[in-house]
C-alpha cells in the first residue's frame, strides 16, 4: 500500500481535476479506479471523513473500471452526512440513481 503521508491535502473543496492531480502527485502516475477506492476512499470512510470520501468517489465514478461498490459507498457517505447511520440499502440505491441521472443530464 502506498504511504499517503499528507491525506489532509485532499479536501472536499477540490474539483475532479484537482483530485486527479492529487493522485498523480501521490502515485507518480494517473490513478486507476482501484487506487482511488481501495487506497484512499475506503480509509476516509472508515475514519468518518465522509466529505473527503465523497471527493474521492466523485472522481472514482468518472474512471474506467469503477464499480457499483464505489457508488454504494458514495451513497452511504451522503447518508452519514445527513445523519442516517443505519444500513439503508434502498435509500442508497435511490441516491445512486439520482446521482447517475444528474450526471447524464449535466
Amino acid at each position: 500500500m502506498t504511504d499517503y503521508d499528507n491525506y489532509e491535502t485532499l479536501v472536499p473543496e477540490l474539483s475532479i481535476e484537482e483530485v486527479a492531480q492529487w493522485f498523480m502527485q501521490k502515485l507518480g502516475r494517473p490513478a486507476d479506479a482501484n487506487d482511488v477506492y481501495k487506497l484512499v476512499a475506503k480509509d476516509f470512510y472508515q475514519l468518518g471523513a465522509y466529505s473527503r470520501c465523497i471527493t474521492c468517489l466523485n472522481y472514482y465514478i468518472t474512471l474506467s473500471g469503477s464499480q457499483m461498490m464505489g457508488r454504494h459507498l458514495l451513497g452511504y457517505c451522503h447518508l452519514n452526512l445527513e445523519g442516517f447511520h443505519d444500513d439503508w440499502q434502498l435509500v442508497v440505491e435511490l441516491t445512486i440513481e439520482q446521482l447517475e441521472h444528474k450526471a447524464m443530464t449535466s
